[in-house]
């Protein structure tokens, strides 16, 4: 490459040095310049065009995150009452389930006219049951499951469908 050619090349590389300034421009009034810095004395109308360094470097993220406090649960809500005795039992045949299939303990039915909610679900026997999230309660081998049930008034604090809407119709 002639001296034409370098020259031309360092023509470019100064221009595109020229063009990347603005770019890496900041904000350099909250910095203090120190006493050994080429900016003081005789310099100091040479290296306002150039970059400076950014005054702190950024940091990473601790490493170790603080706890975050919140209220103790009792704060929260009030403690749980005394549990639900069932006031009657009646196997799940009887409430029109299949052999071995019951309702999950929360939910609630109607049984002759009137609106239970399941406390508990047993088998006869004392044989394993499995709900696993479900609706439903299932006792293996179609055991017989015992329901028991506790009266209550719809719309009350023990109804689980007291905040669905077609409930209160």
């Amino acid at each position: 490459m002639g001296f034409g050619g370098r020259i031309g090349m360092a023509t470019v590389a100064g221009m595109l040095m020229l063009a990347a300034l603005p770019a890496g421009a900041q904000d350099q009034s909250s910095c203090a310049i120190g006493h050994d810095s080429v900016a003081e004395g005789a310099f100091s109308g040479f290296t306002d065009g150039l970059l400076r360094p950014p005054c702190v470097e950024p940091t990473l993220p601790p490493s170790t995150v603080r706890p975050l406090f919140t209220k103790k649960p009792s704060e929260f809500a009030e403690p749980p009452g005394p549990p639900l005795i069932a006031d009657q039992h009646v196997a799940s045949t009887e409430l029109g389930f299949q052999q071995g299939v019951a309702p999950a303990p929360g939910r609630s039915i109607t049984f002759n006219g009137q609106k239970f909610r399941v406390v508990d679900v047993q088998a006869t026997g004392g044989g394993p049951t499995f709900a696993g999230g479900s609706p439903f309660v299932i006792g293996v081998n179609g055991s017989v499951l015992q329901v028991g049930l506790k009266a209550i008034v719809p719309g009350s604090l023990l109804d689980p469908d007291r905040l669905e809407v077609s409930a209160l119709n």
